[in-house]
């Protein structure tokens, strides 16, 4: 090797080492301005300078590169075919450069958006949105790269949308769980801790994730429901429009009992309970005249939809008790059976009806319903 191909080959050396060295100091002054941005009003400034920082950098040293080598003629001779590798390249860094700033933009402003909201789901659809972007960017850019290079990229687009297609039949239900998981958290059907009824299943919201929605029922049973069953059923939210519910009772009182009386116990009974809310107020209304008894109907509204029974099972046995004690009777269902020339013919009656047989005995049998 003669002197000049040797000072030609050191020259190229020197030239990489100082785009290097630039290349490093670029992305060093980057960041330094992104750190002085940061402390400004807006804060896409500093992402920005980074974003662009490292790019920069490394397109500087590959630019001292593709130069140092151009100056050797065997080199030089071998770039000559390849007259889309600086345009390749400068696309190569356009495409860093977009899918580094989308990503950042997503998971600088997206994610702690997502955050504030009471589900995790909204996080996972802003990572799956990140996820996809940056594929989408870089699959864009490599396509405009290799066009650039002089490949025929045509029948890879059709092998990728081929693809593509069997892909998503074979995720239909995947995708449908996703987009419908995606439909009910943006509509607000229900939330974490929501108390909800879907066909058979009455429980607590633990969790929706972005393919199922997982309950507690009553019976500390775990229920999984896939998101596109949700869409398609009827979902009763008890805790929606506002977590105070009402509870309907019936309580029956012979037809000789003092209704208005009664009334005012179950208006008392109400009253004395912590959860019963004062208002709305109390009702007691005649819901029917039954063939054994006439039926009071209570209505109240309690503070939370949780434990119903027990606020049942509190009205019920004081209305046992201070019925008993008002002297208030509460009839059972019963029959009773005439004797008439030794046919057995029965009738509904109560316990005050009078035997109606000419005399005859009247015996009478007793049944609950």
């Amino acid at each position: 090797m003669n002197s000049a191909a040797v000072n030609n080959v050191v020259v190229s050396l020197a030239i990489v080492a100082a785009g290097w060295l630039g290349g490093y100091l670029l992305y060093t002054l980057f960041q330094w301005l992104a750190q002085k941005a940061d402390r400004g009003r807006f804060r896409i400034d500093g992402m920005v300078l980074r974003v662009v920082g490292a790019p920069a950098g490394v397109l500087v040293a590959l630019v001292s590169i593709g130069y140092a080598l151009h100056r050797i003629p065997a080199v030089r001779a071998q770039f000559g075919q390849w007259e889309g590798v600086p345009r390749a390249a400068l696309v190569i860094t356009g495409t860093w450069i977009l899918a580094s700033l989308v990503k950042n933009l997503i998971r600088e402003y997206g994610l702690p958006l997502a955050e504030r909201t009471d589900t995790d789901i909204d996080e996972r659809i802003v990572r799956i949105l990140d996820l996809t972007a940056v594929y989408v960017i870089w699959v864009a850019g490599l396509l405009i790269a290799l066009r650039e290079l002089g490949i025929e990229v045509t029948a890879f687009l059709a092998s990728l949308g081929i693809a593509g297609l069997a892909v998503a039949l074979a995720a239909k239900t995947i995708l449908s769980n996703v987009l419908t998981g995606v439909t009910l958290t943006a509509d607000r059907n229900f939330r974490v801790g929501d108390r909800i009824q879907v066909q058979d299943y009455l429980g607590d919201v633990l969790e929706i994730n972005l393919h199922k929605t997982v309950i507690r029922t009553r019976d500390n049973e775990i229920v999984m429901i896939p998101n596109d069953v949700l869409g398609r059923e009827i979902i009763v939210n008890h805790m929606l429009p506002e977590q105070r519910t009402r509870i309907e009772m019936e309580v029956g009182v012979a037809y000789d009992a003092d209704v208005e009386r009664a009334t005012a116990i179950l208006h008392d009974i109400a009253a004395q309970h912590p959860r019963i809310l004062p208002e709305p107020a109390p009702e007691v209304n005649v819901r029917s005249l039954g063939d054994n008894a006439i039926v009071l109907q209570v209505l109240v509204w309690i503070d939370v939809p949780r434990r119903k029974r027990a606020v049942r099972d509190y009205v019920y046995r004081a209305t046992l008790a201070r019925f008993q004690a008002a002297g208030i009777d509460i009839p059972f269902p019963q029959r009773v059976v005439h004797m008439h020339n030794g046919t057995a013919q029965g009738t509904s009656a109560t316990r005050d009806d009078a035997a109606a047989g000419e005399g005859q005995a009247t015996p009478r049998t007793h049944r609950d319903d």
